[in-house]
């Protein structure tokens, strides 16, 4: 029977669906509203109130299959866009990125205890109103062929880092248990396990996955590439998971790995149809939580979010293209560019709802803000311009003259503080060899504490003492640690003598023998701290080791040292192409790209 009513329940949905799609396109409206729209009519509050029974039978399946079509949408995005095109924004967009979703957050925040809501659901509104469309931003910038314009660009950029944000946002705030977890400090472990678990993606992913995928795309095989494509999707969900993360984001993180790969065009190209169906059905999803019956109530709320968040996103991606050295009207487009609430508002509402922080009531609310934006939006959109010349004639002179002069703050800023010349390079390559060193000996620590949390169903699986597992991940580790240790010592030391040039000069006003001391103080306090620092993220591996037992004998030690000199060879290698792939990932720099519509799409 519950075969019978899946399918009849998906057979329904997609009918539905299907119908308000149509009819939204018709009438030029955003196909998320048409899905929640179709929600709403299957659901299990609105047939009811005039007498019929709801036509769908199988909730909790349909929920599942949404939080599948969630990972499936997510990893999506994250192959359009790819690691290398997050990159490549540069740093004026992420300052403002980050200078507008921190004060949406805060803004949202506010405005949820003022409605008398809890903290960690004014957290969720926060975190939900921080966060614009991009499908139909990007659609109104093709419409109107803005998007190659310079306040285009700026507006591409932002999407990209709020949807960056999001997954990031999702995956913490999906870690939240109840809606008693109301304190800011619980969520920094979450922080730090994702920031952990990005890193270990995007250096080991970055060597491992876009291999796979390349060696798959020589088949020239639609059906294998989507398959293994897939695999690595829900593989890395499902560890994610594991870690107390988001699925999703794990979904997110692989997919911008491998939209950087060989063939990737190929896989966006084939996850298309795959990923329309879930995203609808997650969509439609929403719809059905949300009660009709209460809308009434709902409505002032909503009206209140709807304000703040026009009004918020307005002036604040205004004031932050100012800060970015942009003048003109550039600043004031870019501000009325932003105000469309997007589907990961949704998302959000939806996770929390799901693990019990937030009641259901913020659905309807943030649907209709949803609805709301999206009929004001392109009025706002097309305002620009003539508020600009409105502002422009009202403005006395002297906040003219203090526009342009913040806008010309962060660029002078910037080179002030630039280090030319031979010393800065090589203080700049020095820190990049020791940082991406450091990254790969985090990860490597991290991803042996992992695999010592399994040790006993690994020890099963292979008839092994579990102590002997311990052992071999132990050798695994260190054996690995030893070309990244290299490295950062060499590294260190070119980087302390540059430092010690910038700092002491060509002489010394102690003579060469003091000179040479201090350099050697300063090389060892850095190597201290680090090693300091690596040993205490180190504890938690130490720790599942000596839970293990006891299992230091000259035997493992001689198996110890003579797979190193076997393996030594083996070893540089693969750490070079870990650390070539954490300073693709974080620190080198990259040529700026214009985002263009075929490089910046999330469908």
């Amino acid at each position: 029977m519950l075969e019978e009513f899946l399918l009849q329940d998906f057979a329904i949905i997609m009918t539905v669906a299907g119908i308000a799609l149509v009819l939204f396109r018709f009438i030029n409206q955003p196909p998320v509203l048409g899905y929640l729209v179709a929600g709403i009519l299957v659901g299990p509050f609105t047939l009811p109130l005039i007498g019929i029974g709801s036509p769908i039978h199988s909730h909790e399946t349909i929920k599942t299959l949404a939080e599948l079509g969630l990972s499936i949408l997510l990893f999506a995005i994250g192959l359009e866009f790819g690691w290398r095109r997050i990159r490549r924004l540069g740093l004026p967009i992420l300052l403002m990125g980050a200078i507008e979703i921190s004060f949406m957050i805060a803004l949202g925040y506010q405005l949820g205890r003022l409605l008398g809501w809890t903290g960690i659901e004014a957290i969720f509104l926060g975190a939900a109103v921080c966060i614009s469309s991009s499908a139909i931003i990007l659609k109104m910038l093709r419409d109107t062929g803005a998007l190659f314009s310079t306040h285009g660009r700026l507006i591409v950029g932002l999407l990209v880092v709020q949807d960056f944000a999001a997954v990031i946002l999702l995956s913490i705030l999906s870690g939240v248990p109840s809606a008693e977890a109301s304190h800011f400090s619980d969520l920094w472990p979450l922080l730090g396990k994702l920031l952990l678990f990005l890193m270990s993606v995007l250096i080991l992913g970055g060597v491992l996955a876009p291999r796979l995928i390349g060696r798959v795309g020589r088949f020239h095989s639609p059906e294998m590439l989507l398959v293994v494509g897939l695999a690595l999707c829900f593989g890395l969900a499902l560890v994610a998971d594991r870690l107390g993360l988001s699925a999703a984001a794990g979904a997110f993180i692989i997919g911008a790995v491998l939209g950087d790969a060989d063939y990737s065009e190929d896989l966006v190209r084939n996850m298309a149809p795959v990923r329309d169906v879930f995203s609808a059905l997650f969509f439609v999803s929403i719809g059905m939580l949300i009660d009709i019956s209460q809308a009434g109530g709902f409505i002032l709320p909503a009206l209140l979010v709807t304000c703040v968040f026009i009004f918020g996103k307005t002036f604040i991606d205004t004031v932050a293209t100012l800060l970015a050295g942009h003048i003109g009207n550039t600043p004031v487009r870019v501000g009325f560019g932003m105000p469309q609430m997007g589907e990961f508002s949704l998302a959000m509402v939806k996770e929390g709802s799901d693990h019990g922080a937030v009641g259901t009531f913020m659905y309807p609310v943030m649907a209709i803000s949803v609805a709301l934006t999206a009929l004001v939006y392109p009025i706002i959109f097309r305002s620009a311009d003539g508020f600009t010349r409105l502002l422009s004639g009202m403005s006395p002179l002297f906040i003219k003259r203090y526009v342009f002069l913040a806008s010309n703050w962060m660029e002078s800023t910037r080179a002030a503080f630039n280090l030319a010349g031979a010393v800065g390079d090589q203080i700049r390559d020095s820190a990049r060899v020791l940082i991406a060193n450091a990254g790969v000996v985090v990860v490597l620590i991290a991803v042996g504490t992992f695999a010592l949390s399994y040790a006993q169903p690994l020890s099963d699986t292979f008839g092994v003492n579990e102590s002997f597992t311990g052992l071999a991940v132990t050798i695994i580790v260190v054996a690995f640690s030893v070309p990244p240790s290299v490295f950062i010592w060499r590294a260190l030391g070119r980087m302390i003598d540059a430092v010690a040039d910038v700092l002491l000069g060509s002489s010394s006003f102690f003579g060469v023998a003091w000179d040479l001391t201090l350099r050697a103080i300063l090389r060892d306090a850095l190597l201290f701290a680090l090693v300091a620092l690596l040993a205490i993220f180190s504890l938690p591996f130490l720790s599942g080791l000596l839970s293990l037992g006891s299992f230091v004998a000259p035997l493992p030690i001689l198996i110890f040292v003579a797979i190193i000199v076997g393996a030594w060879r083996l070893v540089f290698q693969l750490h070079r192409s870990m650390e070539d792939a954490f300073r693709f990932a974080f620190l080198d720099a990259a040529e700026e790209e214009t985002p263009t519509n075929e490089d910046n799409s999330t469908g």
